[in-house]
């Protein structure tokens, strides 16, 4: 049996990160590694210039998420104030009143993505092989708990409509974690938040290391995606590719229906 971290992710206005290309700030329809990783960082109270601790997190373990309820795409049409790249470059001002100072303003115009009453399930368990995890998993789940920064949906303006309920649980598979963690953010109107009618829920996970010490439990991989997910560095805001694998959970058996 292998222990996982399950916790729930519900925003009305949820952002989870895309390659941003010119003036389009796209999302994902779930939330990312580097979202999740965030998020952990933020419970524990991280900041942004402790590299270090940064690397531990994304050395340490593995993440799987399941899209309980993609939500619905919000196009948001952006406008901000700022000057000329060659000017800031020179005067390279520390806060925005002197970047505002140090040159002519200009008007820049982007169309930013949201999703609303977006869902998901996340699970996150320790890796196994050379690298030892820092944090022991209940002690990242209270971090959710009382998390030392405010932990926001992908944008800071975008909070969360429902408490995390972070759990430690243990399972055989990843399959078997996510059948002890049904979807649900009650009291919430559940009408609001549904998956796409006729299909199971699909869950995008890190590859399963053998040094982890479990298998998936999906019987196919339904497809791999790459994304550009990875933090190599939080305060230049680097990132690079990964390999996600993407699984499709069985139909869940409705009560009474069971042979």
């Amino acid at each position: 049996m292998t222990q996982f971290l399950l916790f729930t992710l519900y925003a009305p206005l949820a952002s989870w990160g895309d390659i941003a290309v010119g003036e389009t700030r796209g999302s994902w329809d779930r939330p990312s590694r580097s979202a999740v990783l965030g998020l952990l960082a933020a419970g524990l109270g991280i900041v942004r210039e402790d590299q270090a601790a940064h690397d531990a997190l994304d050395a340490g373990y593995g993440v799987a998420v399941r899209l309980d309820a993609a939500g619905a795409p919000l196009v948001d049409y952006h406008t901000a104030q700022t000057v000329g790249a060659s000017a800031a470059k020179k005067a390279r001002p520390r806060t925005r009143a002197q970047l505002l100072a140090c040159g002519d303003p200009e008007t820049i115009l982007s169309r930013r993505t949201h999703r609303t009453d977006a869902l998901a399930t996340v699970a996150v368990w320790a890796r196994g092989g050379e690298v030892t995890p820092r944090w022991p998993l209940e002690m990242l789940a209270e971090a959710l708990r009382r998390p030392a920064f405010v932990l926001y949906a992908g944008r800071k303006a975008n909070a969360f409509g429902a408490p995390l309920h972070p759990a430690v649980l243990a399972a055989d598979t990843l399959v078997g974690a996510f059948a002890q963690r049904p979807p649900g953010v009650a009291p919430l109107d559940a009408r609001r938040i549904v998956g796409q009618e006729g299909w199971s829920p699909e869950v995008s996970f890190d590859a399963v290391r053998e040094a982890d010490g479990f298998t998936s439990g999906f019987a196919t991989v339904f497809r791999r995606d790459v994304r550009r997910d990875v933090p190599v560095h939080r305060g230049r805001w680097h990132f690079t590719e990964r390999v996600v694998e993407v699984g499709v959970l069985p139909p869940a058996i409705p009560a009474g229906d069971a042979s």
